[in-house]
Parts: structure tokens; C-alpha cells; sequence
């Protein structure tokens, strides 16, 4: 075995310029392959491991009647429609379904300042019904969330990042200072971490992925943020259509829709009987005539609801069929070229074989040396990697920031190289392997 891996290296050494060529080809296949996969890699990853994936978004189609010739998979502006609920709504049926965590949410941009008004910033903000911090997971540094009877009575309390505090209030734990939203000041009763999942799978408006800003900052309750007369700029469903939803400094509460609906299902038994009660939800308000439309609910699992609002840019799965067919295009050069470098060997497996040497022996140098091919393309393709992401992450797309090197996934990567090229170089030196040692000692 050592003497077939010997023969296998010394085989590299020669005619270095086809080696080459074949590891610079395979290099450059790996690479385009390596750079498309690390970014559909990061695009496609779950955004709150360990939570997701018992979150579901809920929807009951309250939107009026349809007009004629109106499209009901669209709405006026001829986007999709947005699941969105109104605020009374979204209070019946968690009211209906009280034993599931239920919160229903927006997220904004919001202008805050200290206590004095000397100080003002900009963030986004989550405005909440409902326990959102703990069910998404936002992890708290210092104090704590906001309780059900702070958010029944609208009591002023806000939880705000860490980085927030620091540049409104100048220090880390801002936990007990005064903070103004709006008209009212709001007392901070606890501190986050940074919480930035990407994409944003909480709120999604429309014509925004999820990929754009810096995470939230602001959390309150909503009904607190609405009595403050915040001014929230988001997306909106309103009945009789115009700009009536959301005036300058208030929000139309009975006639909008702006707040979408995730439950926590924690199994199957939980999610059909969630999924019934949805249904019957929608077909009594129907009844009452609350709801103008036929009954119509959907009860979608984060992971659908980010496909289904197409996150991960067509783009880039596109890129990644082409780059796997430049690869392909690469693999038939290179097992091209290992087949002139074997067969230009053809005298030397001649006597290898006339001294007794098995078949396999001439199979196993073939690929050892088919397999350091592959390895040093992978390595190659290192470099050629970096620079590929180098060039994503200066494209003008929200989601090019992202594009970083995983070292876990190149290591696979390498493996796959390495196994490129033992099954490139498979047929080639099995066609080596099968020609007649005399007719090969003859040509010597």
C-alpha cells in the first residue's frame, strides 16, 4: 500500500503542466460552487434556531367583500396580500384560544429621546400584544418584560436594547430611567441583548425580504405605544382603502388591519386542534357579519411563511445552477486531461503489470493521484472562494452584507473536492487499467 501511495505521488510530479491545468480547472469549478452554496447557505438559515419551528402565522381573511372583476389573490396595490389582522380581531381569537401563547405584533420605525428631550434616536421597534419577548426568544440582560396586567391596564413600560441605552441614556443597564415615545413617557423595565434575526421572520411588509436594518431595539406594548400616539409608519389594510389607516399621529384602530398573528404550537395535536378553532373563528364571524367574506383562514409554519414571501432571491438559486454547471463543464475537462496524463503513462503500467503488479494497484495509483488533484483544487479554491465572496458582499443587495465564510461548510466542501476527484479520475484509470501490459511493453 505505501509503494502504490509512493507511485501515486511521484505519478503528480509528472508533466506538471497538465496537473496544473487540471487543478487550476477544478479550482475554479469548486469556487463558484463554494461561493453560491456559503451564501445560499446563510440565506436559508433558520433565523431563530430552536424557536421556529413551533411558531406558526395566522390568518382569517376580513378584508370586504370582493368588488367585480377584483382579484382575491392580490390586493389594491397588486401585491400579494399581507396577513394581516385588526387589533379587535386579533383580541377575540386570543381570547377564544387563551391556554396557546398567542402574540400579535407590527414592527416600526419609532423616534425616542430621553426623559429631557435632549437626546433623540431613531430604531426600529416592535409594538406587541401579547408576551413577545419570551416567545421569540429576545433575550434579556438586565430586567425584565413587560407583565399581562401591565399590558392590560397600557401601563407606559418599554424594554430597550442594550446599544440603545447606551447612546440615549449613556449607560448599559438604562433599567428605571424615563424614555419618551410620543406624548407619554415610558418607563425602561429591562435591557436586551442585540436581537437580530435574518431574514426578520416576525413581520414582514410588503416588498421587504426581511434582509434590511440592524434588528429591533424598542419593544412595548402595543395598546401603551397607541394611547402615547406614536407615529408608526407600516404596512396597513384598511376598509375603503386610502390613507385614512394611519394618520400623522395616530392609528385608525377599528378600520385598519396592521398587526399579524403568530401562535405557539408546541405538536401536531396542538396545531390541528389551533388550525379547527381558526377555522370556527372565522366562520362565526362570518355568522355575526363581522367578517364579509366566505370563511377563509391559513395557519403557515415560519419556515413556509419565509418561503412562501420568497426570501432567498430567485437570483441566487439561479447563480447556484449555474455555477454547478460550470463545475460539471470543469469535471469533464479535468477527467479529459487525467486521461492524456494516465494514458501517456501506458508503458510504465506495462511493466508495472509484467512484473506482477494487480490491475488494482495500477487503479489505486491512478486515483491517488486523481485524488490529490481534488484536494489541491479544493485548496486552491480557498482563495478564489474569499475573493468570490469579497465581490457578493459589494453587490447593492440587503442581503450581500451576509455573505461570510463558513469554515464547517468549506471543510465539507474539501471533503466533496477530494471525492471529486476520486470519482473524476475513476474512469480514467480504470481505462488505464484495462489495456494489455504487451501491447503497452511494446511501445517502450
Amino acid at each position: 500500500m505505501n509503494y502504490t501511495l509512493e507511485t501515486g505521488l511521484r505519478g503528480c510530479l509528472r508533466h506538471p503542466r497538465t496537473m496544473l491545468l487540471a487543478v487550476l480547472t477544478l479550482a475554479l469549478g469548486l469556487a463558484s460552487v463554494m461561493t453560491m452554496l456559503t451564501l445560499l447557505s446563510v440565506l436559508s438559515a433558520d433565523p431563530l434556531p430552536g424557536i421556529s419551528h413551533r411558531l406558526y402565522i395566522a390568518w382569517a381573511d376580513s378584508r370586504p367583500a370582493a368588488r367585480s372583476g377584483e382579484n382575491d389573490t392580490i390586493d389594491g396595490t397588486g401585491a400579494g396580500v399581507p396577513p394581516l389582522w385588526k387589533l379587535q380581531d386579533v383580541q377575540a381569537m386570543r381570547h377564544q384560544q387563551a391556554d396557546v401563547r398567542q402574540v400579535a405584533l407590527l414592527t416600526a420605525p419609532l423616534s425616542v429621546s430621553n426623559a429631557d428631550g435632549s437626546n433623540t434616536r431613531t430604531a426600529s421597534a416592535v409594538l406587541a400584544v401579547g408576551p413577545m419577548l419570551s416567545m421569540f426568544g429576545v433575550p434579556l440582560r438586565h430586567g425584565r418584560a413587560w407583565t399581562p396586567e401591565e399590558e392590560q391596564t397600557r401601563a407606559p413600560v418599554v424594554v430597550i436594547s442594550r446599544a440603545l441605552s447606551q447612546r440615549l441614556l449613556g449607560r448599559e443597564d438604562g433599567t428605571g430611567a424615563g424614555i419618551r415615545l410620543g406624548r407619554h413617557t415610558f418607563q425602561v423595565i429591562g435591557i436586551s441583548e442585540r436581537w437580530a434575526p435574518r431574514p426578520r421572520p416576525h413581520f414582514l411588509p410588503g416588498n421587504d425580504p426581511g434582509w434590511q436594518g440592524h434588528g429591533d431595539e424598542i419593544f412595548v406594548p402595543a395598546m401603551a405605544a397607541v394611547d402615547a400616539g406614536v407615529e408608526v409608519t407600516s404596512t396597513r389594510q384598511c376598509d375603503g382603502g386610502g390613507f385614512d389607516g394611519f394618520r400623522f399621529d395616530e392609528i385608525n384602530i377599528d378600520n385598519c388591519r396592521w398587526l399579524v398573528l403568530w401562535a405557539e404550537l408546541l405538536d401536531g395535536v396542538q396545531h390541528e386542534a389551533y388550525a379547527r378553532s381558526l377555522q370556527a373563528f372565522a366562520a362565526q364571524r362570518r355568522a355575526s357579519g363581522a367578517f364579509e367574506r366566505a370563511a377563509y383562514t391559513t395557519l403557515r409554519p415560519m419556515g413556509e411563511w419565509l418561503r412562501f414571501n420568497r426570501v432567498v432571491p430567485d437570483s441566487v438559486r439561479l447563480n447556484l445552477w449555474l455555477a454547478a454547471g460550470l463545475l460539471a463543464l470543469c469535471l469533464v475537462n479535468v477527467a479529459g486531461l487525467l486521461a492524456a496524463r494516465f494514458l501517456r503513462r501506458a508503458g510504465e503500467h506495462g511493466v508495472r503489470r509484467v512484473l506482477g503488479a494487480p490491475r488494482r494497484s495500477i487503479i489505486a495509483a491512478c486515483l491517488v493521484e486523481a485524488g490529490l488533484a481534488g484536494v489541491l483544487g479544493g485548496v486552491l479554491a480557498l482563495p478564489l472562494t474569499l475573493g468570490g465572496l469579497w465581490l457578493m458582499r459589494q453587490q447593492g443587495e440587503a442581503y450581500a452584507p451576509l455573505a461570510r465564510f463558513s469554515l464547517p461548510l468549506f471543510l465539507a466542501l474539501l471533503a466533496l473536492a477530494l471525492l471529486t476527484g476520486l470519482l473524476v479520475g475513476l474512469l480514467p484509470a480504470l481505462r488505464a487499467a484495462r489495456q494489455e501490459p504487451a501491447l503497452q511493453v511494446k511501445t517502450l
